[in-house]
C-alpha cells in the first residue's frame, strides 16, 4: 500500500476520533486564555553579577580632588562570598571609550545568561561617599525572569549593608534602573509572555503525545494490514506524517492565539514557529513510541502520564541546570523541554536567533523516538 494511501487512512482515523481532536485544539486555547487574563510569576534567589567602575574618571562638580578609595572596597564585598550574589568579573574604566566597550561586553554576558545583572559605579562614586553626599548605583537587570527586578532590589541590600560596615559610614544610596534588559514592556501581556517559555512547549508536548499515544495500540485494522504488502515501516511512517500534519495545525492555532493575547517577541516569528514544530515533532514521536510498546489502551494512557510527568520534572525549570552535576544534566537533555524552553525564551525575550545546538537536540530526540517506535513495533507480536 502506498504511503499516501496510508496517510489518508490515518487522517480519516484521526478525524473520527472527535474526543482527541477536541482536547488537542481546545486545551491550548483554554490555557492561553487563562494565562492571558490572569497574573503570576516566580522569583530567583542567587545572581551572577558584573561591575563597571567609572570611579577613576576625572571628578567634576563640587568635588575638589579625585578619590578612588571606595570602589575597590565595594568590589571586594562582591568577591567575598555574598549569599545572594557572585561576581563574574569587573571593569575599571578611566574614559568613555573604555566604558562603552565594558558596557557592550556586560550586555552580551547578560544576553548569554552568564550574568543576571551588571552594576555601574558612577563617576565621583568615592567622592560622594567621602563628602557624605547621596551616592548613585546604576544596575541593568536580566528581567526575562518575571520577579528578577524585585528579587535583585531586595538582594542589593546585603552588599550595601556590608559595604557601609566596612567603610564605617552611613552613606545613602540611590539605586537607579535606567531600563531593564529583556523585560516584557508593561503595556504588553506580561503574565502570558513570562509564562510563555514554559507553558507553551509543555502544552505542545502534552497534547501531541496524547494525539499519537493510541495510534498503534488502539487501531483494529493494523494486524490485518500486515497480511498485505504493507510493511511496518510504512505504517510507522504514515502515522508520523499524519499526526505531524495535525500537530502543524495545532502549532498554528497556538501561534495565532498567543498573538491575539499579546505575544511579545523580539526575535523572528518564523524561527519561533519552527521551534514549535520541532517540539511538536518530539511529542508525536514520543507518543508513537508509547503506543508501540503498549499492549492495551489503558497501558498506553498510563505510560503517557508517566512520560508527561517525567518530561515536566526534567524540564530544567525547577532547578538551576548550571549547578547540576554532569549526570543530571544528561538526564535533563534527554528530554525535549531542556532544549525547547531555552529556545523559546531566547527568541521571544532576547531576540536571539535559533541556537543550532539546541534545535538539533530536538530533532535528534524526535529521530531517536521514531527509531525506537519502529524497532519496538518491528519485533512486536501481532495477532492477525
Amino acid at each position: 500500500m502506498y504511503i499516501s494511501g496510508l496517510v489518508r487512512k490515518e487522517l480519516g482515523r484521526l478525524r473520527s476520533d472527535k474526543r482527541t481532536l477536541i482536547l488537542l485544539f481546545t486545551i491550548p486555547l483554554i490555557l492561553i486564555i487563562i494565562f492571558g487574563l490572569t497574573s503570576g510569576g516566580g522569583p530567583s534567589g542567587f545572581f551572577r553579577a558584573a561591575i563597571i567602575t567609572k570611579d577613576d574618571m576625572d571628578c567634576f562638580g563640587d568635588f575638589p580632588s579625585n578619590s578612588t578609595e571606595y570602589d575597590d572596597v565595594f568590589i571586594s564585598i562582591f568577591q567575598n562570598n555574598l549569599t545572594s550574589f557572585g561576581l563574574e568579573t569587573y571593569y575599571n574604566v578611566s574614559n568613555e571609550f573604555a566604558y562603552n566597550n565594558a558596557y557592550i561586553e556586560c550586555e552580551q554576558m547578560l544576553k548569554n545568561e552568564i550574568i543576571d545583572v551588571f552594576i555601574v559605579l558612577v563617576e565621583n562614586f568615592s567622592e560622594t561617599i567621602e563628602n557624605n553626599v547621596n551616592t548613585e548605583l546604576l544596575y541593568f537587570i536580566d528581567a526575562s525572569n518575571f520577579d528578577a527586578i524585585k528579587s535583585i532590589n531586595v538582594s542589593m541590600l546585603e552588599p550595601i549593608s556590608l559595604f557601609k560596615l566596612e567603610i564605617g559610614k552611613t552613606a545613602n544610596f540611590s539605586m537607579l534602573i535606567p531600563y531593564l534588559e529583556f523585560e516584557v514592556p508593561f503595556w504588553e501581556s506580561q503574565v502570558l509572555n513570562y509564562a510563555f517559555a514554559l507553558t507553551i512547549p509543555l502544552i505542545i508536548i502534552g497534547t501531541t503525545m496524547n494525539l499519537s499515544c493510541l495510534s498503534i495500540v488502539s487501531e483494529g485494522p493494523l494486524p490485518r494490514m500486515l497480511i498485505t504488502p504493507t510493511s511496518k515501516k510504512s505504517i510507522i511512517l504514515s502515522k508520523l506524517i499524519a499526526n505531524s500534519l495535525i500537530m502543524i495545525l495545532q502549532a498554528g492555532e497556538i501561534f495565532i492565539a498567543t498573538a491575539i493575547f499579546g505575544l511579545y517577541c523580539l526575535g523572528s516569528l518564523f524561527e519561533l514557529f519552527l521551534v514549535f514544530l520541532a517540539i511538536g515533532l518530539c511529542g508525536v514521536s514520543m507518543g508513537l513510541f508509547i503506543s508501540s510498546i503498549s499492549k492495551t489502551d489503558q497501558q498506553a494512557n498510563q505510560l503517557y502520564m508517566v512520560f508527561f510527568i517525567v518530561v515536566l520534572l526534567f524540564s530544567g525549570q525547577f532547578v538551576s541546570v548550571g549547578s547540576l552535576p554532569p549526570s543530571m544534566k544528561v538526564i535533563i537533555y534527554s528530554f525535549p523541554l531542556g532544549y525547547g524552553i531555552p529556545l523559546v525564551l531566547d527568541i521571544t525575550l532576547k531576540g536571539v536567533s535559533i541556537h543550532f545546538g539546541l534545535f538539533s537536540g530536538l530533532l535528534i530526540i524526535s529521530t531517536v523516538y521514531v527509531i525506537l517506535a519502529y524497532l519496538s513495533y518491528l519485533f512486536k507480536k501481532v495477532e492477525v
